[in-house]
């Protein structure tokens, strides 16, 4: 199998092999800069993170959560460059006890970041002779669609950029996908069980071979429906809005999601303590961006449950993995939102 993401990663941090070592070095450096950038430029870190240093692996243990409350409640106030800077906004509403939205800003530079990992994933599961068909949004710039497209493109695939089906649709989608001869489709698990679900009780010929499921939790229910239909690969994806929309993908192997730990550092939390667990025990997935630059997050609570695999994975890739995760308590809220973006 072939390490797109090992290789990638080794290639950002300029070394000629990855090794778990570099990594946590690159990682720890890159925490002490996200640090000192949000400190010196955001009035929220400044005032959440007074008197405190960040030095060693200890001393980012000591630093505080922050949390969705705190994107609702002072997001502007953790932004770190001018708004000329900012080209994309992206607003949740939340079902919270104060109602207010949640905005995430991102420069260009940030969304890049999240293109490249997005062409370098995606290069698991297709290559340049593959149609691949978004059933993400994608009718705006900058939307996860949109640079789910251009990461596509940059290795030769074709794409079909269709966006978010609207539920009278699906007979058009598989249309398209028999006329196209998609043979990858990137949605969310609803979406695709129910075209799985129209194809069996047609005639279509689609040469589906893989599928990506991302943005909500995969039910045994919805994978056994594609996989009936299709006979197809199904691969799958996880990240939110605050991550940069990106942030764990299946390997060939499908045994777990592989983290892009050159610009995310993720921890697992009792959810009750705050306690690290250990690796292998589920909790709360916290992140840390470590190349952000318009709004990095440090120590942020998502409210996800997962855990990190502890065997290695027989790819021979040495980037953590993270189990499926479980249901998340806003994604259908998010994506609601995120269908006018």
């Amino acid at each position: 199998m072939k390490r797109y993401l090992d290789i990638w990663i080794a290639r950002k941090l300029g070394v000629p092999r990855l090794t778990r070592e570099a990594l946590e070095d690159w990682q720890l450096s890159k925490i002490r800069e996200t640090f000192q950038w949000a400190v010196s430029r955001s009035p929220f870190y400044s005032e959440l993170y007074q008197g405190m240093k960040m030095d060693t692996w200890e001393d980012f243990r000591q630093l505080p959560f922050t949390s969705p409350g705190d994107v609702c409640a002072r997001g502007m106030e953790m932004v770190c460059v001018s708004q000329s800077e900012i080209s994309r906004i992206v607003t949740m509403q939340t079902s919270g006890t104060t109602g207010l939205p949640k905005r995430i800003y991102f420069t260009e530079e940030d969304q890049e970041l999240t293109t490249d990992f997005f062409h370098n994933g995606m290069r698991l599961m297709v290559d340049a002779s593959d149609t691949v068909m978004i059933l993400m949004p994608c009718r705006r710039p900058g939307s996860i669609g949109d640079l789910l497209k251009r990461g596509v493109e940059r290795f030769g695939a074709k794409v079909v950029a269709y966006g978010l089906p609207d539920g009278s649709d699906y007979g058009r989608i598989l249309q398209i996908m028999e006329e196209s001869g998609v043979t990858c489709a990137v949605a969310l698990p609803g979406h695709m069980a129910e075209l799985a679900k129209r194809a069996e009780a047609g005639n279509y010929q689609i040469p589906l071979r893989t599928v990506l499921l991302s943005a909500d939790y995969v039910s045994a229910e919805s994978r056994h429906r594609i996989q009936n239909a299709w006979d197809c690969r199904i691969f799958e994806h996880y990240g939110m809005t605050e991550m940069g929309l990106g942030c764990a993908v299946s390997c060939p192997a499908l045994e777990g999601c592989h983290i892009r730990e050159a610009d995310l550092y993720l921890e697992i939390i009792d959810p009750k303590t705050g306690e690290v667990l250990p690796d292998g025990q589920e909790g709360e997935i916290v992140f840390t961006t470590l190349t952000r630059k318009g709004m990095p997050f440090i120590r942020y609570r998502t409210g996800d449950r997962s855990r990190f695999l502890t065997e290695p994975c027989v790819c021979g890739s040495i980037l953590k993995r993270i189990s499926r995760v479980g249901d998340r308590q806003m994604a259908k809220g998010q994506w609601q939102e995120k269908q006018q973006e």
